[in-house]
């Protein structure tokens, strides 16, 4: 990727108020339905495409529709690979390999010659306005973008002429090797038939001769002084490929176009050619960046499909290409790229807003980068964070395998039916810095410890002071079990061993009360009798016990109540949760 467009700025656009977006060559938008990934896309594409927006359009009917482009990476080596009639105009508005540029319709706008083209003078520090050849040097850096919609619209992009469908868009992508190679051998082949077809072909079929000579006795006797000759228009090698189409076919039966199939159909289509692009581009240098606007590429697409189309849309935007699609699957975002996901959400008040990335709200709240690789792993290994409404983060495997079940037998639904996804952090030293990134990215966050939390994160993360009166009591409860030999500790730090049986002991409960409460006043909740395993009733934490544990709670003669050791201090937890 040589230069990309960096960042966008959207104003007045359907339900993008005003909107800023920061991209990279590969960017994954996600959100619910109706929030505006699409009209995200849609605005960029208009950046670089010259064609007039409908009234429908405008937020507000009366003001312009502005967008405006920060263009990075055009280089000197970028410049010299344009032609010089586009190159030229284009190299007095770079400074330090950035170009921005605006687009402006006007409100009432009827036709294309009314929008405003402007590119910032650096020197000058304002717009120019429609500098002479600067729409065409901004096209020679951007062509013709490719926007796959999400197939609501199949039957309309099927009416557009073949050149401007998606399928047409991709087709005439994958012939450009075609036409270096074979084009001079095409042509000359359709300049053969243009010779015997033409009206001026040199070497016309006698049979057409025939036919104007016999209009033309006709022609002579109501119009004298004209005559006639039969014409057939030749294509050339580029119209061949405009026109060109995909024919399916089924069991040997006759070939259809592939508009006639249903969505599915036609979306496997479009993301095979998409793929199969990514193989010949790889590796290809491209004087040029083509944006690849993709709604739902997962759209009626298997496991093993969404995976090979997420890894293709990766290599061209590597290639020539800058990737921007909207999902809805945790499949389409990859671990390592979580961190270039742009969230998309949308109120009556903002439009269409963004949340703070992950990679933005590492850097605010991590300031060390070597803590940020580890946080960043442990976040973006749950794809699910980018789908949710809150995140609940748990230290443990137990809660993550058993707290899902317990809250669909109390509450009749799913977490992720209530938007919620549960994260491992790995580390109960991990959980105040992975909520202070949830902060950031404006992403609410609850967090469930056990009881030894109190005497590390807490006070490591500025929850509990260190004197707190009620860790002064359990300190010296510890040191008193120590004394009896009732717990053997080996320094001042209790484990999670020596806290379970401190819980046990009827000395501690007001001051664990106590510290429960003020944990719960900071989203985070602490496992009064030690740990889950405690207030559960398990024996161990493995898979074993885990679905013993499962098995009995959906027994009708034991049930969920009889199975919890703790079944009210459970049933708090889920209705906190909510």
């Amino acid at each position: 990727m040589s230069h990309y467009i960096k960042k966008i700025e959207i104003q007045n656009y359907k339900s993008c108020k005003e909107l800023t977006v920061v991209l990279t060559p590969y960017t994954p938008l996600v959100g619910y339905n109706n929030v505006g990934k699409s009209n995200i896309l849609s605005a960029l594409e208009w950046l670089v495409k010259d064609k007039l927006l409908a009234g429908r359009d405008y937020n507000d009917v009366n003001l312009p529709i502005i967008i405006e482009g920060e263009v990075v990476g055009v280089t000197e080596d970028v410049l010299q690979r344009l032609n010089e009639e586009h190159r030229e105009p284009l190299r007095q508005y770079i400074e330090n390999g950035m170009v921005r540029i605006k687009r402006t319709q006007p409100a009432n706008a009827t036709k294309k010659t009314e929008i405003n083209l402007e590119i910032f003078n650096f020197e000058r520090e304002q717009y120019a306005r429609n500098p002479r050849g600067i729409w065409n040097a901004i096209k020679s850096l951007f062509p013709e973008p490719i926007k796959v919609g999400a197939m609501e619209n199949a039957a309309e992009d099927a009416g557009k002429a073949k050149s401007t469908s998606t399928i047409g868009k991709l087709l005439k992508e994958l012939s450009t090797s075609l036409a270096e190679n074979h084009a001079s051998v095409v042509n000359r082949h359709l300049n053969a038939i243009s010779r015997r077809m033409g009206a001026d072909g040199n070497r016309r079929l006698d049979e057409l001769a025939e036919i104007d000579d016999s209009i033309n006795e006709k022609v002579e006797s109501l119009f004298p002084g004209i005559s006639l000759k039969l014409h057939f228009d030749v294509p050339d090698f580029n119209e061949i490929f405009n026109a060109g189409t995909v024919k399916v076919y089924e069991n040997d039966a006759e070939g259809r176009d592939v508009t006639s199939y249903g969505h599915g159909a036609q979306r496997s289509v479009q993301m095979a050619l998409i793929q199969h692009l990514a193989e010949i581009k790889q590796n290809a240098e491209s004087p040029t960046t083509t944006l690849l606007l993709i709604d739902e590429p997962e759209l009626y697409l298997h496991p093993f499909a969404i995976e090979q189309v997420r890894e293709a849309l990766h290599v061209l935007s590597q290639n020539g290409y800058q990737v921007l699609f909207s999902t809805h699957s945790a499949q389409m975002i990859t671990a390592e790229r979580a961190q270039h996901t742009l969230f998309v959400r949308k109120t009556n008040a903002q439009g269409t807003h963004i949340r703070t990335p992950l990679r933005d709200a590492l850097e605010r709240a991590v300031p060390n980068a070597e803590a940020q690789a580890g946080h960043l792993f442990a976040l973006s290994q749950s794809t699910q964070i980018l789908f949710a409404n809150e995140v609940v983060l748990t230290e443990g495997k137990t809660e993550l395998r058993l707290l899902p079940f317990l809250y669909k037998q109390l509450k009749g639904i799913t977490l992720g039916q209530n938007n919620a996804a549960l994260i491992e952090t790995g580390s109960v030293d991990n959980i105040g810095k992975t909520m202070s990134i949830l902060h950031e990215m404006d992403l609410p966050s609850k967090a469930i410890v056990d009881l030894d939390y109190v005497f590390k994160g807490a006070i490591h993360n500025n929850y509990i002071d260190r004197d707190d009166e009620d860790l002064v009591v359990l300190r010296d409860l510890l040191r008193s079990l120590h004394d009896d030999n009732v717990i053997e500790m080996r320094g001042d730090l209790p484990n999670a061993k020596h806290c379970a049986v401190m819980a046990q002991d009827i000395r501690s409960h007001d001051a664990i009360n106590s510290l429960h409460n003020k944990l719960q006043a900071r989203n985070i909740w602490l496992w009064k009798l030690g740990a889950i395993e405690a207030h559960l009733g398990l024996r161990a934490k493995n898979e074993h016990e885990w679905a013993r544990f499962k098995a009995n709670a959906e027994n009708p003669e034991v049930g969920l109540e009889l199975a919890c050791t703790d079944f009210i201090g459970v049933q708090q937890l889920v209705e906190w949760l909510e």
